[in-house]
């Protein structure tokens, strides 16, 4: 059994490497597989990646032209490993916490009945790519948050719940969220810190106008496919919607 951790990445040459790194530094019962897909990057990134899968045997990179994040993560599920048994996803530009596996795997393994885990986030608007850390005076904030790198996933259950909606320019995590907590999955909701979210102008999720329009449109889906199909129900952690004011 492996567990494999999906990267997408876009022109992140700086940032990768230490989201690769807080990933490897993992304590890890099982062997961990870093599969890295370039969605389009430029030079510097593909050089970067291709050192990084010299560097560690443990770290694949999958190459596709542009074509979004979702895409690219739908990319990673199509070259997971023959012996890939759990999942779970990293954005390029954020830190692994440390330990992130050693609680949750555990779950899994033990209990065959649970189906995924899912954890908390730390977001913060500081990182320590180096140290693998949040600087001590960055101002963090520990919460559950809809997140896909929060959530730790049998491949079955990933089987299941199919691909990502790559008709949905934001918020395609936030439908496989909701798609994930309709289906009445037995999972185990932790207080593990899963990973460190990065808040800044990069992110895809700055405008908070759009952030909110395609929000809305992942829940809307989320409802009709209730409406429509009275057996699924929406059960699933208390999300934390609301950040403080200074990460916004």
């Amino acid at each position: 059994m492996v567990v494999s951790v999906i990267i997408p990445v876009f022109n992140r040459a700086v940032e990768i490497r230490g989201a690769v790194a807080s990933v490897l530094r993992q304590a890890c019962v099982l062997p961990i597989d870093v599969l890295i897909v370039d969605d389009g990057s430029d030079v510097e990134t593909q050089q970067v990646l291709t050192a990084l899968a010299v560097q560690d045997s443990r770290v694949r990179v999958v190459r596709r032209d542009n074509g979004g994040v979702a895409a690219a993560r739908n990319t990673g599920l199509d070259n997971l490993l023959p012996e890939t048994a759990f999942v779970t996803f990293l954005d390029s530009d954020d830190l692994m916490a440390p330990d992130r596996f050693a609680s949750d795997l555990a779950v899994l393994i033990d209990s065959p009945e649970i189906m995924m885990t899912y954890g908390d986030m730390v977001i913060t608007l500081g990182l320590d790519r180096d140290a693998l850390t949040i600087p001590a005076d960055a101002p963090q904030f520990q919460l559950t948050g809809i997140h896909m790198a929060c959530c730790l996933y049998r491949r079955e259950l990933i089987t299941e719940i199919g691909r990502f909606d790559e008709t949905l320019e934001m918020a395609e995590d936030t439908d496989f969220i909701f798609r994930t907590f309709e289906i009445g999955i037995n999972y185990c909701q932790a207080k593990t810190v899963c990973h460190y979210y990065l808040r800044h102008p990069g992110n895809m999720t700055v405008d908070n106008k759009d952030t909110a329009k395609w929000f809305n449109r992942a829940l809307i889906r989320s409802v009709k496919r209730r409406k429509t199909d009275p057996t699924r129900r929406l059960v699933k952690p208390e999300f934390n919607v609301e950040f403080p004011k200074e990460f916004w």
